[in-house]
């Protein structure tokens, strides 16, 4: 089961973060917005962009491979976590949360995140 964020997006990008357990496609759809929003929020590890922060920036990854395997949810979640979460609005908040527990909980498992 997917959870919604890009309803009344419709017609604007969608980044879709996800996992597969049983056969069953399970993540957070949202509009391409939150995601900036959050990704923003990441500074620099010694003036260098890593894990998502380093293929966002350069525009690659699931820009023009999507669905993309995340490399290293490790390394993505230690990035997203790294996020003062009272920088974001609620919605923000609660997506970023729930990335965060996808990750976690899906640590050894793929998570793919798709464009379009």
């Amino acid at each position: 089961m997917m959870e919604d964020y890009y309803k009344g997006f419709e017609g604007y990008p969608e980044i879709d973060f996800y996992t597969y357990i049983d056969d069953m496609k399970l993540g957070i759809a949202m509009w391409e917005g939150y995601f900036d929003n959050i990704m923003k929020e990441i500074n620099p590890s010694n003036g260098r962009w890593t894990s998502l922060a380093y293929y966002y920036h350069l525009d690659e990854g699931w820009y023009d491979e999507s669905p993309w395997e995340i490399p290293s949810n490790t390394e993505a979640l230690e990035l997203l976590e790294t996020i003062h979460i009272s920088s974001l609005d609620t919605i923000t908040q609660e997506i970023l949360l729930k990335l965060i527990n996808l990750l976690k909980k899906n640590i050894n498992r793929q998570v793919y995140i798709e464009y379009s």
